[in-house]
Order: C-alpha cells, then sequence, then structure tokens
C-alpha cells in the first residue's frame, strides 16, 4: 500500500525482523519507598548497563534522575520536552557514547531511538 502511494510499486522492499533478544519486559510491585526500590533494582540487576525509566512528567523526572544519582550513584541523565533542543541532543549523545548509562525520560524520549544494546 506504501509502495502504491508512493507511485513505486517496483521498489525493492527490504524487511527485518523486529524481535529484539535483549529487550525484556518485566513487571514489579511496587513498595512504599519505590525510588528506593528501583535504586536497589538499578544496582542489583543493571549495573552499568544502559536503558531507559520513563516517567509520566517532566518533574518525576528530574526527581527520580537526582535520586538515583545522588542514593545510588547511578550514570543517568533526564530527558523530557521543557529541555532546550540543545540539551536534548547533549543527553542523546551522553547516551549513546556510553557516557551515561541511564536516561529518566518522558515519552519525549525514545522515538526514533536506535541503540542496539537497548
Amino acid at each position: 500500500d506504501i509502495l502504491n502511494a508512493l507511485k513505486i510499486p517496483h521498489a525493492l522492499v527490504l524487511e527485518t525482523s523486529f524481535d529484539r533478544p535483549n529487550l525484556t519486559y518485566e513487571v514489579i510491585g511496587k513498595s512504599k519507598d519505590s525510588l528506593k526500590q528501583l535504586g536497589q533494582l538499578v544496582k542489583a540487576r543493571f549495573l552499568g548497563v544502559c536503558g531507559i525509566i520513563y516517567c509520566l512528567s517532566k518533574n518525576e523526572c528530574v526527581d527520580v534522575c537526582n535520586y538515583l544519582k545522588d542514593k545510588f550513584h547511578v550514570r543517568i541523565v533526564y530527558y523530557h520536552a521543557g529541555l532546550a533542543a540543545r540539551e536534548r541532543i547533549a543527553v542523546q549523545k551522553k547516551w549513546h557514547s556510553g557516557e551515561v548509562h541511564v536516561v529518566c525520560a518522558t515519552v519525549a524520549f525514545g522515538m526514533g531511538i536506535d541503540k542496539p544494546d537497548v
């Protein structure tokens, strides 16, 4: 349908799998001290591993990021739509280069992110 809409019906189509065996999805019950629980989880199971922690608001991103950085020494930055374009680009570069391991973000982060280890 897309090829016909673009009027290139005979174009070469390359398809790859969306299977990403390195990605997992897990639901963990939240304790009363959820920030501490999150910090302990990151330190115990994901230390030095790249990842994204999604939050519901810009303020929550900043708070979670600062807590994990201060209390658990996680190499983390935050990302949300309220950042200037140059700040968003800097966060992406730090994450892609491995300078930071975790991005604490709203849904503003992740669209079009192509990082093989995440």
